[in-house]
């Protein structure tokens, strides 16, 4: 099945276990066991039996412990519907039934299971009751879906349930049931089926006036977030949970917080994330859930905060909840060493976080989870090894995450194919490593396209809806015309046995008055009509221009990418030491390039750019490429200005090379040292750029004009580009000035 893997994410780590919903607290077995002792050969001994078997149905257990508690909760289900043979409890039986088929279900017999389902189905439609006979088919329809696999013939139970409740009028669970189909249909792969039902669940519910849609939104947004579709997956979640908010007595909370902590995930968006992951855990914690789902969660909250740099405050929760949730079975114990592995890596602390990822891997063998699972956590570690530029290492774990990789996520498979081309490319792989890097610009180009497509699509129903909207205004605005015309005739007419020559003569101005403002008001239309053709024309223009520019821009960092990864692939050939440093030089520049048009193409102004963002993101990357660690502090003073293209590639290239001459030169033997960055406005469109570094300084004698070096000559040459006043000081250091001026209105 293409998205089989969706339901470790969707499933295992958002929604809690099956039934959670029914009950907050779910009484404990020693409580029922305690309960079942007391209890009289009546109704009530029935139900403990059933809660009784449930709570073994729910266990989370692997192998042959698992095959036992099933067996048990069929024993304990069979012991119920005897004793409502005994007092002749027919709806009682057929719950208990209903609840032997399920434990079939979940221990794989799954022809044992939809017997006994459709017996109690025939049952009840034997009865006549067609509510409880819709119940039981898409009973077995979650069942079954809830069993991650893909069982024959569950779209068929599911539309047996929808007819059903559509014959019995029951729009509510007729909503429901699309929604649970539309879940099946999402993970067995048939999104646009799924999203299709799911609206027409959403218009049911509107129809019936129901508040209760949050989890139609959930499932939209699920949908919409596999896609790569962020934004409508993003507003589906915002509505969910102001939905769930709104409906107080909500018990799956945590569900509907945990996927809005998703998406603000995968947008990037770290500060977010992590308010609305704490809040999923906080509800999981509050709810004792599982040991599962509050670590999984966890381990979710503790990324974001190791993107937030927020690594000791990670390392502590782990510990908490550790000590509060001590792990037991192999899964549990998985997740706690990658919660661990995570901190100690964001921490740098390698040899620690290296050991708790191996572990990771070990645990996986003896509990094997889905192949999400798989995927994601063989991602992680080659990751890892990658920073550390063990590529070797790397290669081994990221070819197990292409095993399994799951073709639903987009962002997972160009992710693994960037790494995966990282390898190849520094174990001198050419061939690979140009496969890898032309199916990960395809995915990416997917994803742009898909989100751009949606897009468009989005613009154009909103375009009709309000071409809509206005004709509705338009007519409403002629119906009071219209009423107050016929409130001004009755008027006159009351008048009219005491003035009738002057009533005549009235009318007759009214009606003259009336053609007049008629033939003037179908004039304003006609024009209003042609002004709005005209807006509507220019606009469309405008828009195509700008994506048309975006695009070259997006095109031009991909090639620039491409002609870094060759000059890369291509120095693993070389055997000069200068002739590999010039490649390195050269992929350093091209960066520095590329760094300007996927800012470009990124924000909303395509002819200017964030040079607080530009900086920093350079000084990143010179970061990575020398490998300066902590012994380099960089202190960065930019001024929230935009420059314009003109400016901002002489600008970056100047930055590169006085940044990596004082990274070269000016700290030898490894010392420590800072180098000071600022770009400040001195005047209104004057500017002063300063890269100064606390090394060894210049010789007594330099003079920067008379240098022979490519670097010396590209400063000087850039800054005559843009009419810059280039000086080079040496005092307690280098400091290198450019003081420019920009008249542009971006600057």
């Amino acid at each position: 099945m293409m998205l089989k893997s969706i339901t470790y994410l969707f499933f295992l780590i958002i929604t809690v276990v099956p039934g959670s919903g029914q009950q907050l607290s779910p009484r404990p077995r020693g409580q029922l066991l305690l309960l079942l002792q007391e209890s009289k050969q009546d109704s009530n001994r029935i139900s403990i039996l059933d809660e009784l078997g449930r709570t073994y149905l729910k266990q989370m257990m692997f192998g042959d412990k698992k095959m036992y508690l099933r067996d048990t909760a069929i024993d304990i289900f069979n012991h119920a519907i005897r004793l409502s043979d005994t007092l002749q409890l027919k709806q009682f039986r057929y719950e208990s039934m209903s609840l032997v088929g399920e434990a079939y279900l979940a221990r794989g017999d799954t022809a044992e299971g939809k017997k006994i389902f459709s017996e109690v189905a025939s049952l009840y439609h034997t009865m006549g009751d067609v509510q409880e006979e819709a119940g039981t088919w898409l009973r077995l329809a979650q069942r079954m879906n809830k069993q991650l696999n893909s069982f024959a013939g569950i779209d068929t139970f599911f539309n047996k349930a929808i007819t059903l409740y559509k014959q019995a009028r029951n729009i509510e669970k007729e909503a429901e049931a699309r929604t649970h189909l539309a879940d099946y249909l999402f993970k067995s792969g048939r999104s646009n089926l799924a999203e299709k039902e799911l609206l027409q669940a959403l218009d049911l519910l509107h129809q019936k006036g129901s508040t209760r849609l949050f989890n139609a939104y959930f499932l939209l947004s699920a949908i919409n977030r596999y896609r790569g579709s962020y934004e409508k997956s993003l507003l589906y979640a915002v509505k969910c949970v102001e939905n769930v908010e709104r409906n107080k007595d909500i018990v799956r909370t945590d569900t509907y917080y945990g996927e809005l902590a998703l998406v603000y995930d995968e947008l990037g968006r770290a500060e977010e994330s992590s308010q609305w992951y704490r809040k999923t855990l906080e509800k999981r914690m509050e709810q004792r859930v599982n040991r599962v789902f509050i670590l999984r969660t966890a381990g979710f909250l503790i990324r974001q905060l190791i993107k937030l740099r927020k690594c000791g405050s990670a390392l502590a929760l782990v510990d908490s909840l550790v000590a509060a949730y001590p792990p037991q079975e192999p899964f549990e114990k998985a997740i706690v060493a990658q919660n661990y592995a995570y901190c100690f890596d964001g921490l740098n602390q390698y040899p620690e976080a290296e050991k708790y990822f191996l572990a990771v891997a070990a645990y996986y063998k003896d509990a094997p989870p889905e192949n999400e699972i798989i995927s994601i956590t063989h991602m992680d570690i080659g990751r890892f090894y990658l920073q550390h530029r063990q590529f070797k290492k790397a290669h081994i774990y990221l070819d197990t995450a292409l095993a399994y990789i799951s073709y639903g996520r987009l962002l997972n498979q160009r992710d693994l194919f960037q790494m995966l081309f990282t390898a190849d490319s520094a174990l001198g792989n050419s061939s690979a490593a140009i496969k890898d890097l032309q199916q990960y610009q395809f995915l990416n180009d997917s994803i742009f396209n898909e989100r751009k497509s949606r897009q468009i699509e989005e613009l154009t129903i909103q375009y009709e809806t309000e071409k809509k909207e206005q004709s509705i205004r338009l007519l409403e605005k002629e119906r009071r015309l219209q009423q107050t015309e016929l409130t001004q005739v009755q008027n006159t007419r009351s008048w009219i046995l005491g003035v009738a020559i002057l009533l005549i003569i009235i009318v007759g101005l009214l009606i003259n008055y009336s053609l007049l403002k008629q033939r003037t008001n179908r004039k304003l239309h006609v024009q209003q009509k042609q002004i709005e053709k005209k807006n509507n024309s220019l606009q469309h223009l405008v828009e195509e221009k700008e994506w048309l520019v975006r695009e070259i821009h997006h095109r031009v960092k991909n090639n620039f990418h491409t002609v870094m990864a060759l000059l890369r692939t291509q120095s693993e050939y070389l055997q000069g030491e200068e002739a590999i440093q010039a490649v390195t030089e050269s992929q350093q520049r091209i960066q520095a390039m590329s760094l300007v048009h996927q800012r470009l193409y990124q924000s909303d102004n395509l002819s200017a750019i964030n040079m607080t963002d530009y900086i920093h993101e350079l000084v990143d990357c010179l970061k990575d490429s020398f490998h300066t660690g902590h012994k380099i502090q960089f202190n960065l003073q930019v001024d929230p200005v935009k420059l314009d293209v003109s400016h901002c590639v002489p600008l970056g290239l100047i930055l590169n090379e006085a940044i990596t001459n004082s990274l070269k030169h000016a700290f030898p033997d490894k010392k420590e040292g800072a180098i000071d960055i600022s770009l400040k406005r001195t005047l209104p469109n004057h500017f002063l750029l300063s890269i100064k570094d606390n090394g060894v300084g210049l010789p007594p004698a330099f003079d920067s004009k008379k240098q022979p070096s490519m670097g010396m000559k590209l400063m000087h040459g850039l800054s005559g580009d843009i009419d810059a006043k280039f000086q080079i000081k040496s005092h307690d250091g280098t400091e290198i000035m450019v003081d420019f001026i920009c008249d542009s209105g971006t600057c």
